[in-house]
């Protein structure tokens, strides 16, 4: 099969339906971490190469390439395109983060006055600007220790970085298809492959130091199947989506895993995994086209619900606590998505749809 434009509509596919299974892979693979205390592992890791929920993350961004590179071409405007990624990003958001801190309230042990400070004052300012993700609040522990309330939201800041480069490309006019089937994706394949140099990697380290290396390790990844997204689109008339390839493509990728070359081919299974699950699915039917998304609200959720479930329930299946937490994380989601996430997107649509015909009668 062949990607063409009318298979990009959203009543085309079932790209809902796979964001929700994304969404749903990262809280299977929280659970694992929780129940057994084993961080970076879980079930399959030993046999893919890496967690479930890595796998996940890469197909979001892969995803997201995919679709937010032609919403820049379409809106014509970097101002424009980073309003609507912030319109759909930021609403959902700030919900997550103010039930957050109202809950924690409850289970804090600092006076009302001192909650609101120190690590509270962090999480909401620091997760609402996307300047870093936060994920404690003040006097809320769990077995003695500050808790980690929200690991999911690290994805978020970096998520916003790539759109802010995106955005740059557009305002500098290297947006275009041509510049970026030429010049831009090129040179994003070159950087990541000689970050993948051990060599630059050590001398990056001696000169900027650990931290300075762990953000440009992130970026390479993240920014890398980002890219891949955009570049699926470039081509997309070119790309054959197929069950076989798709099978042969994992093989590879484990093999590469083996070699300890893994890295990028992973990226790049999880993003044809995306556009065959997404596309060749519906060719059959379109089954997810009419659904409300709740895989952000189930993303941003699905973190906290486990926390507080664990702290009431302990369990040592993390099956289990995988199966309550996302029971429970959907209620959440839909409230999400229907009181704050899709009347934010209404609302921005009829502002543009306003402004557009003001234009037209002056």
């Amino acid at each position: 099969m062949r990607i063409n434009d009318e298979r990009l509509n959203a009543d085309a596919n079932n790209f809902t339906a796979v964001r929700l299974l994304l969404a749903s892979s990262v809280i299977y693979t929280h659970c694992y971490f929780t129940t057994t205390g084993i961080r970076n592992a879980d079930d399959l890791s030993n046999f893919l190469g890496a967690t479930i929920s890595t796998y996940a993350v890469d197909g979001f961004f892969f995803l997201s390439g995919f679709l937010v590179y032609p919403s820049l071409l379409r809106l014509r405007s970097p101002v424009r395109f980073l309003t609507a990624r912030f319109v759909r990003l930021w609403p959902g958001l700030a919900l997550c983060v103010l039930l957050t801190v109202l809950v924690g309230a409850f289970f804090t042990s600092a006076s009302m006055g001192g909650y609101f400070g120190g690590d509270t004052a962090r999480f909401i300012l620091s997760n609402l600007s996307f300047t870093a993700a936060s994920y404690r609040l003040t006097g809320v522990e769990c077995g003695g220790e500050a808790c980690v309330l929200n690991g999911s939201l690290w994805t978020l800041p970096w998520e916003v970085r790539c759109y802010a480069v995106l955005a740059l490309l557009g305002a500098l006019g290297l947006a275009r298809p041509a510049i970026m089937k030429w010049a831009v994706l090129p040179l994003s394949l070159v950087g990541v492959l000689v970050w993948d140099v051990p060599q630059v990697q050590e001398l990056a380290r001696s000169l900027a130091g650990d931290g300075a290396v762990y953000l440009i390790e992130t970026f390479d990844r993240l920014w890398a199947a980002f890219a891949m997204g955009i570049a699926a689109y470039v081509f997309r008339e070119r790309i054959r989506l197929s069950w076989w390839a798709l099978g042969a493509l994992f093989v590879a990728t484990l093999a590469a895993h083996a070699l300890g070359v893994g890295l990028h081919m992973r990226a790049l299974l999880i993003g044809y995994a995306v556009l065959c699950l997404g596309l060749l699915t519906a060719q059959r039917r379109v089954f997810s086209a009419k659904w409300p998304d709740y895989s952000y609200g189930m993303y941003i959720y699905g973190y906290p619900v486990m926390v507080l479930i664990y702290a009431f329930w302990p369990t040592p299946s993390h099956m289990a606590l995988t199966a309550v937490t996302m029971a429970a994380t959907v209620p959440l989601a839909a409230l999400s998505w229907h009181l704050v996430e899709s009347p934010a997107l209404e609302a921005y649509r009829r502002h543009r749809s306003a402004r557009r015909l003001a234009a037209q009668q002056a």
